[in-house]
């Protein structure tokens, strides 16, 4: 007789890893996520468009155009990952749809512990260049230099932690945990704005408000 234990340990498992990709591929869960990135993109612009006005009012053009780099580099400088948040996602999902999980704490130890190495650098590398920037590149007032110096050096401390969370939404991501996501995103880009909003009442100077936004960051980072 043939035996066919195999094929009765064999075919459940076929099952399971269709039905999880169907899942991850269906209609609703594509219109639920994109409702989830919309809000992910809406409410932080929704909340600038109150906290901007009332920023360049309280501390001027000058100090808002340096909290305007401060901005660019947390909401931007994930980009200077390479592509390997990008490349996580699709390794991600390819082992989820290939049913090889077991794969999985490889690929995400690995990547993210180059990027933890990335971010390093770059931490380093803004701060060899932050005098640089303050008293040539960036044209900044002589009165505001000595405070736009010790920003960018805060700014530094934020390096890391962006490039590190690229790997992590990457994870979420290939799962099409978007609402997850944007759980964290939201509440961490309102933030953004209204940290040095915060900061207003007791001071104008770079410092503090540069030192708020890092601080959010941070604390968002730590309680997820």
């Amino acid at each position: 007789m043939l035996d066919t234990s195999n094929e009765r340990s064999v075919v459940p498992t076929e099952v399971i890893g269709v039905t999880d990709v169907k899942k991850l591929t269906s209609g609703s869960l594509l219109a639920r996520n994109t409702v989830w990135n919309l809000l992910g993109q809406v409410a932080p612009m929704g909340v600038a468009v109150f906290a901007i006005p009332m920023l360049i009012r309280h501390i001027g053009t000058d100090r808002f155009g340096v909290l305007t780099i401060a901005w660019m580099v947390v909401g931007y400088f994930s980009l200077f990952d390479l592509g390997l948040g990008r490349a996580m996602t699709n390794l991600v999902a390819k082992c989820l749809g290939e049913n090889r999980q077991d794969e999985l704490p490889a690929i995400v130890w690995t990547a993210n512990g180059v990027m933890a190495i990335m971010g390093i650098v770059g931490a380093i590398a803004l701060a060899a260049v932050s005098p640089l920037l303050t008293y040539s590149l960036l044209k900044i007032p002589h009165n505001l230099q000595q405070e736009t110096l010790r920003s960018l050096f805060l700014l530094s401390i934020a390096v890391p932690l962006v490039i590190s969370t690229a790997g992590f939404r990457g994870i979420l991501e290939a799962q099409q945990k978007f609402g997850l996501l944007n759980i964290v995103k939201i509440p961490m880009g309102v933030a953004t704005f209204l940290a040095p909003v915060a900061v207003l009442p007791f001071t104008n100077s770079l410092t503090a408000l540069i030192g708020a936004i890092v601080f959010a960051r941070v604390a968002f980072i730590v309680a997820c």
